[in-house]
């Protein structure tokens, strides 16, 4: 006996009675042995032996297909190769008896990753050998379908779905299967979420935020059905079994609690919702939008369909009061690819809304980790060739040493898996936060349908932190700041859930032995600031007055912009060296009155470049102001000391330009100091004397203080207080000076180029429409970016010379 059969169990001897069994596990199971209908036999219970039974078994129960004409593990020749499939579905099981008319294949793999058509070659090979139109790939995550046409290597269109046994002879159906491709079912999926928001919006008179609101619950509801492992579409079925499960209650709303209930507790972990939220329509309404969304399985539909889609939806609902929260995808794409984030960085918006820079950050990671893996693949796939060559291994033993290969580096892909890459950077990287409930609920969602790293958005405060989101931590901040709004010395650290500091203790524990140093001091902070009920302008430098004076010394500023805070807030989180891109109304960039605040920006971090983005970028949300598009990178500490140094330098050589300013502003003191009367110096004089003598003059001192009463005049005095106020006012005017000659004289010598560009166009309409027909800059921008990274004064010296040459050609006489 192998030592597989013994780890595994004697196979069982008996034959179940039926197929299936009854309920949500189906499959026959006795010890490590799964019953294989199609073979009629006990199989070992591999991952991948369990997905290919349970896949065969949704296509019985639910696609309606006979046993009969389905069989599992066929081989046939294609070309000089021996392929495999893992299931094979013809017309009827006669057509299978009689070895004909094949109108699917079906390849399975226990993985759980996005599907790529190049690792299912096998059932690829054998589908278009045996001349099938139809080709499925399934793994544990997902699902996909394509339509072949004929012959090798032949194209493949990937599609919606394909045929039920129902359906395989009515043309009309599919015709309709046939062009239902990623694009069509895409832009279905927008369409129907935007149908059912109209029905919301009808039949129970919602505003667009609360029928957003409903919907996302309703999605919900359907994914956690849908992702539940069954393979199963929530549909009006699915309502009745609730409601039969129910009791066969009278009362629907008992049904839709239930419902609801359910879906709370599948996504508890990720504190989506609340205790006190409930399904806020009626049963009838359900029933009508879940009648909708029936032809869409959530759980196979790819992250490239439902994803884009959602996120269209989103652009098309959240305008007008709601605009605040998005941000245009257009702006998203070009902000990111200019930070390019790598693998391993740490990413955030403190004020993420509905987390599209999150989303496309992490999109750009994964797809460096899937093109890294892919050139594994290759290259491993290479290695293997050569060793089947040396070791003369048959066609099949190559394969199936190929798929091993394989999968073990798609381990890296699996978002579950704990140890692969996409997980961590899923998982440990991507970090959002937003006060506002609808937007933080949002955003998960969003990410979720984009294929996860909803985990690292917390609902808080942005502009405070909490749980991993604390200063100088993140290598990459991204963010469209709320504008308008003001933080007022009466919001305080403490008053509500969002603003409080992290108080499990168990957590603290763990981040405190995680992150170290760093951590417990943002943590110690935030408890003192809770503790005192500090405002939270109080904890920045620009809500103090000096700016950046002593916490405890400085006075507390009334209030300041959300935009102002938020610069600050994007700065400090980010670790020395780290970069950002934020979103700015152009009057922080030249009003004279925000030079304070352009400023404190110039002393701790780079600004990188600047690009102006026309006014109807956000006009779709009713939004007036102009804005651009602001890239910086913090200090590093070798940066922070020479520009320390540099002030310290300009300082000294101001000083002594200023010398001559210096003696008349002393001048000025000592006639304020002597009642501006020359004959009364002397025995002022004396008097400063005697009380630096201390005890021993004490009785002169008397003396020579009454004969200085008796000297001066209240005209005297009057004189004295106005050459006094003279003396502060110039005083301060010359410190001003200074301040200025120093950072200018700095700023000279801390010199480096910044590109600055103007966007006429950004890929975005007034009206808020997007795609392929809009004029967009950006795109030749971010090129002319990357070329200024790479040789500054190559790039100017190019755009000098195309300006002068555009001049020149404006000044030519015209005949």
């Amino acid at each position: 006996m192998s030592k597989s059969t013994v780890a595994a169990g004697r196979k069982p001897k008996v034959a179940p009675a039926s197929p299936y069994l009854d309920g949500h596990e189906p499959l026959h199971r006795d010890g490590n042995w799964v019953w294989a209908p199609l073979k009629q036999t006990w199989l070992l219970a591999k991952p991948e032996e369990l997905v290919r039974q349970e896949f065969i078994h949704r296509m019985h129960t639910q696609w309606g297909y006979d046993l009969g004409q389905m069989r599992q593990e066929v081989r046939a020749a294609s070309g000089r190769k021996s392929v495999r499939a893992d299931i094979v579905v013809a017309e009827s099981p006669q057509a299978l008896s009689e070895n004909r008319d094949y109108v699917m294949v079906v390849e399975t793999k226990a993985e759980n990753v996005p599907i790529r058509r190049a690792d299912y070659e096998q059932g690829e090979s054998y589908a278009r050998s045996a001349g099938v139109e139809f080709l499925v790939l399934h793994n544990s995550k997902t699902t996909s379908y394509f339509k072949l046409s004929p012959g090798f290597p032949g194209e493949s269109v990937e599609i919606a779905s394909v045929p039920k046994a129902s359906e395989l002879k009515n043309e009309k159906r599919l015709a309709e299967i046939r062009r239902s491709t990623k694009a069509f079912t895409r832009d279905e999926f927008q369409r129907l979420l935007f149908d059912c928001h109209c029905i919301l919006r009808d039949n129970h008179k919602m505003d667009p935020g609360a029928a957003f609101d409903e919907i996302s619950k309703i999605l919900f509801i359907k994914m956690a059905f849908e992702r539940s492992g069954r393979g199963e579409v929530f549909t009006t079925d699915t309502l009745r079994d609730v409601a039969k499960n129910n009791l066969l209650r009278e009362d629907p709303s008992k049904v839709l609690e239930k419902l609801f209930d359910i879906t709370k507790d599948y996504y508890k972990r990720d504190q989506l919702f609340g205790a006190r939220d409930v399904l806020n329509i009626s049963m009838a309404t359900l029933e009508t939008i879940v009648k909708k969304l029936e032809k869409f399985n959530l759980s196979d539909t790819g992250e490239d369909v439902k994803g884009l889609a959602f996120e269209r939806f989103l652009g098309d609902t959240f305008r007008g009061d709601l605009g605040q929260f998005f941000t245009p995808r257009p702006l998203v794409n070009f902000m990111v690819d200019v930070l390019d984030p790598q693998e391993g960085e740490r990413v955030i918006d403190p004020a993420a809304g509905t987390g599209g820079f999150l989303i496309t950050a992490l999109g750009r990671v994964r797809a460096s980790i899937e093109h890294d893996v892919q050139s594994s693949k290759a290259a491993r796939r290479a290695e293997l060739e050569q060793q089947a060559k040396a070791e003369k291994w048959s066609p099949e033993v190559l394969l199936e040493k190929i798929d091993e290969a394989y999968a073990e580096l798609n381990q890296d892909l699996d978002v579950q898996n704990e140890h692969g890459r996409l997980h961590r950077a899923a998982r440990d990287c991507i970090r959002g936060v937003d006060a506002e409930t609808r937007a933080a609920r949002t955003s998960k969602m969003n990410m979720i349908m984009h294929g996860d790293g909803h985990s690292g958005i917390y609902h808080h405060d942005g502009l405070l932190d909490i749980r991993d989101v604390y200063e100088g931590s993140f290598q990459v901040v991204l963010s469209n700041p709320p504008f308008g709004a003001t933080v007022t010395k009466d919001q305080l650290v403490g008053s509500t859930a969002q603003t409080s500091a992290l108080s499990d203790p168990q957590l603290v524990d763990e981040y405190g032995a995680k992150l170290g140093d760093l951590w417990l001091s943002s943590q110690r902070r935030m408890k003192e600031a809770e503790k005192r009920s500090r405002p939270i302008i109080e904890l920045f430098d620009i809500g103090r007055d000096p700016i950046a004076g002593p916490l405890d010394a400085a006075k507390v500023r009334p209030s300041r912009s959300t935009e102002t805070l938020f610069v600050e807030r994007c700065i400090r989180l980010l670790e020395p060296g780290g970069r950002m891109g934020i979103v700015l109304p152009d009057g922080i960039l030249n009003n004279p009155s925000m030079s304070w605040l352009r400023e404190y920006v110039e002393d701790h971090a780079k600004l990188t470049a600047v690009v102006s983005v026309p006014q109807e970028v956000f006009a779709s949300s009713k939004a007036t102001v102009k804005t651009s598009l602001v890239f910086l990178t913090r200090f590093t500490d070798e940066e922070a000391h020479q520009l320390a140094e540099l002030k310290e330098q300009a300082a000294r050589e101001v000083e002594e330009d200023l010398a001559p300013e210096r003696e008349a502003l002393e001048a000025l003191l000592r006639r304020s100091q002597t009642y501006d009367r020359e004959d009364l110096g002397p025995l002022i004089d004396e008097i400063s004397r005697l009380e630096a003598a201390g005890p021993s003059g004490s009785r002169e001192l008397t003396v020579k203080k009454r004969l200085l009463k008796a000297a001066v005049t209240e005209d005297d005095k009057a004189r004295s207080r106005e050459l006094a106020r003279q003396h502060a006012r110039e005083e301060a005017e010359l410190e001003r000076k200074k301040d200025a000659l120093v950072r200018q004289l700095a700023k000279q010598r801390f010199s480096y180029p910044v590109f600055m560009a103007e966007a006429q166009a950004a890929g975005i309409t007034g009206t808020g429409e997007t795609g392929g027909g809009v004029a967009n800059d950006l795109p030749g921008i971010l090129e002319g970016i990357r070329k200024f990274r790479a040789d500054p004064d190559g790039y100017r010296e190019q755009v000098e010379a195309k300006l002068a040459l555009g001049d020149a050609q404006e000044q030519e006489p015209t005949l």
